[in-house]
């Protein structure tokens, strides 16, 4: 069984290491369309978050589950402004995790990293399909997913304005 304490011993060779319920997880180095994909969001929630709240955004963070549960989302966004010195187990639960699916991690990303989030308190869980063009929106409410085509929007506090996150941003142009 696998720890959270195993991970650090791991090799520093681009791959992406995470654990859940005690089994390893190991992902190649991603795509360069998928990094376009992952850059462009980090891009849209930081500036939202810098113009509105502070919140914290991660790319390739950590979420901190328990001992056995140590998940690297392509991006999450914490309530939690001006924690750079924070350990990741310290962390509260993020409002939102973004996994980019690929061919190699769609069915972890989807049946088994979606559930661990949303278990853990997450409140909204997007996966993003580059092959298909679309966003699907989970929430621990959610029996299936809104799928958005044209353009998802993120409203985490009503009190906030919204984002609009296009899908021709993150794809490009219908071709």
């Amino acid at each position: 069984m696998w720890t959270v304490a195993d991970l650090d011993a791991l090799p520093d060779d681009g791959c992406r290491y995470e654990i859940l319920h005690g089994e390893l997880l190991v992902t190649p180095p991603p795509s360069n369309s998928h990094e376009g994909v992952a850059v462009t969001l980090v891009f849209l929630f930081a500036n939202w978050c810098r113009a509105h709240t502070g919140w914290a955004v991660r790319a390739r963070g950590g979420v901190h589950i328990n001992e056995a549960s140590w998940l690297e989302p392509d991006l999450s966004v914490f309530p939690a402004p001006h924690m750079i010195d924070v350990p990741w187990r310290e962390m509260p639960a993020p409002l939102l995790v973004v996994e980019i699916l690929s061919r190699s991690t769609e069915k972890r990303d989807r049946h088994r990293k979606r559930p661990a989030y949303l278990a853990h308190g997450v409140r909204e869980v997007w996966l993003v399909s580059r092959r298909k063009r679309t966003i699907e929106r989970w929430t621990a409410a959610s029996e299936f997913p809104d799928t958005f085509l044209e353009s998802i929007t993120w409203t985490p506090d009503p009190a906030l304005p919204s984002l609009v996150v296009p899908a021709v941003e993150l794809f490009g142009p219908n071709e």
